[in-house]
């Protein structure tokens, strides 16, 4: 008889036949039947003796373990479910809760809290949203007044923006206070302490001589109000500090200075007693008009403060005296003091000293009599009573030429360095050349990259000459640098009396250097400043420029044009700049800079160092 080999497929289905093992009473496929390692299941009366081996060493609750000669057996008492949870009585779904927690407990190893996280996020999105839904518990993200308020200043958006915000985050479960809280909210900040105003300003024709125009005031008409509520609130949010001992502890410093740009001129003050006096966040503009800042604007719109700042100095907020500066660029202060600005016979806003006279050494000539408010009202009672503008426009040297500047390979070349570090010429010339630029410009790589791009450009371009540019450019570098010494000294924050001392010799070096290398150049009014009052100062109040400077007074420009873009559909001028200034209030609200998450600081570069 001749048998064939089966088929492959027959041979398949066989391998797939269910066998049934008689020892462990388990079901399985023929093809495992080999590697079956079987054990064998217990007896009945095996089964019961077991039980009754457990009940009798177990604990009625609880969990024991049985050694094996390796890693222990862990039983646990369970409770057997007669009925469903949601059945049960509030005492029963506590006590399974409880057996529940137990067992999360030593299969996570101690962190059942983990344990459970795990578990959620190991459902899928509709299984969580069902899982919270069922439980009565809302995922939905709730963002309340204060902080809806303070992304709507934060980010310059109007009512209308936040509405449509709220509706597309609605969808995403997230849901922003209402707009009745939020008003709220900015009606307590500012309190209706905002006045408004068409007042007839003067404005410069093209053609020479002025006119007056209405131009819209907004202010605030109680300063010293004002100025004791954002003490207060800061002092409630803990933001005041005394910068180290650099600030009495029984005072708190207040810079009053004001600046134009933008299409307006802006009076402000800011509260020196806190982490970052110069920012755009701590600077409170109190009035605003959309006119320049002559002599005759600046009286319409400020001296409705006079008496206020009379009695600035009288105040004492909680335990702490008031003691007041003034900020503010040179322009702006001639103006504040009434002095005829840089033209002038006694140009400098400290000392009475002639314009002539600025050019010799300080240690030739002394120091000049120091000006004084007495004597400046003195002088301006002189000047009333002489009725003649001649005789003192007479003794002074106006520049009304302006700079013609040439747009050659020089130029060019400059342009590229200074974009190089971040600065631009147009900033220069534009009035908007800050603080920061001044920092990156007297940086000594950034210095051999000005000069270094004035010797190429001579190279390429006038090869005759090359020899004579770069002596020059080695006399700016030797100026810049000497600069650069004082510059790093009196921009720090506090100054001890051993950096006084260095400061006062490093002006001393670079003016010496700056005459003897320049000896036809004239000595500016802040070069003046810089000899002969820059360490007096310093001595006095043992503070840096930087600290008491107008830099928040100059960023607060491009935060109002950023406002007013928001509600350039308001036809009413005033109307509008009162919006404008309310915006600006609540943005600065102690309350409001701290519901903005600060940003996250990124790693200093090498050339930021």
């Amino acid at each position: 008889m001749h048998i064939k080999p089966a088929s492959n497929l027959v041979l398949l289905m066989l391998k797939d036949v269910l066998v049934h093992c008689t020892i462990c009473t388990r079901d399985m496929r023929a093809a495992m039947y080999e590697h079956h390692e079987c054990t064998p299941s217990l007896t009945h009366e095996e089964q019961r003796s077991a039980a009754k081996l457990i009940k009798r060493i177990s604990p009625e609750k609880g969990v024991f373990q049985l050694p094996t000669g390796g890693t222990p057996i862990t039983f646990m008492h369970v409770t057997n479910a007669h009925n469903p949870t949601t059945t049960v009585c509030t005492r029963t779904l506590k006590s399974r809760c409880s057996e529940l927690q137990d067992i999360r407990r030593i299969v996570s190893g101690g962190e059942p809290s983990a344990l459970l996280q795990s578990e959620v996020l190991s459902l899928s999105n509709e299984e969580r949203k069902s899982l919270l839904k069922e439980a009565g518990i809302s995922d939905e993200i709730k963002i309340g007044p204060a902080e809806v308020l303070a992304i709507k200043v934060g980010l310059a958006i109007p009512w209308n923006k936040i509405r449509l915000l709220r509706r597309w985050l609605k969808a995403s479960n997230v849901s922003l206070a209402c707009e009745e809280r939020m008003r709220h909210v900015s009606k307590r900040i500012v309190d209706d302490n905002i006045q408004g105003e068409l007042a007839p300003f003067s404005f410069t024709l093209t053609s020479g001589g002025e006119e007056l125009r209405a131009a819209p005031l907004v202010f605030i008409p109680n300063l010293i109000q004002k100025v004791t509520q954002l003490l207060d609130e800061n002092h409630r949010t803990s933001r005041l500090t005394w910068h180290n001992g650099v600030i009495p502890e029984n005072e708190v410093w207040l810079k009053l200075g004001g600046d134009k740009g933008g299409g307006t001129f802006k009076a402000n003050f800011q509260i020196v007693n806190v982490a970052a006096p110069n920012s755009v966040q701590n600077t409170c503009v109190f009035c605003c008009f959309a006119a320049g800042d002559s002599f005759a604007n600046l009286h319409i719109a400020l001296d409705r403060y006079k008496e206020q700042c009379i009695k600035s100095n009288e105040i004492t907020c909680r335990q702490y005296t008031l003691k007041v500066f003034l900020s503010g660029d040179y322009e702006f202060l001639s103006k504040f003091y009434g002095l005829s600005g840089a033209s002038g016979a006694h140009p400098c806003p400290f000392c009475l000293i002639a314009n002539a006279e600025m050019a010799t050494p300080l240690i030739e000539r002394g120091h000049a009599p120091p000006r004084t408010l007495d004597g400046i009202e003195e002088q301006y009672l002189f000047y009333l009573v002489s009725g003649s503008e001649a005789k003192i426009a007479a003794s002074t040297r106006a520049v009304k030429k302006g700079f013609l500047f040439n747009e050659g390979p020089f130029v060019k070349e400059l342009d590229k360095a200074l974009q190089g570090f971040g600065v631009h010429r147009q900033q220069y010339f534009g009035g908007a050349f800050v603080g920061n630029h001044v920092h990156a410009a007297l940086k000594v790589s950034n210095i051999n990259k000005l000069l270094t791009s004035i010797l190429c450009a001579a190279r390429a371009n006038l090869p005759h000459k090359a020899e004579m540019v770069e002596n020059e450019t080695v006399k700016f570098l030797n100026v810049f640098t000497l600069f650069a010494k004082c510059h790093a000294i009196y921009d720090n924050n506090f100054i001890d009396e051993t950096n006084v001392e260095k400061l006062g010799q490093c002006i001393k070096e670079f003016l010496s250097y700056f005459r003897t290398a320049f000896p036809g150049a004239t000595i500016p009014i802040k070069m003046h400043m810089l000899e002969d009052h820059a360490t007096e100062w310093v001595r006095l109040t043992h503070v840096g420029f930087g600290l008491l400077g107008e830099q928040g007074a100059e960023s607060i420009h491009a935060k109002f044009n950023s406002l007013g873009r928001a509600y350039t559909a308001i036809p009413d001028r005033v109307e509008r700049l009162k919006c404008i200034m309310k915006e600006h209030l609540v943005s600065i609200a102690p309350d409001m800079v701290a519901a903005i998450p600060p940003p996250k600081k990124r790693k200093k570069s090498l050339d930021d160092t």
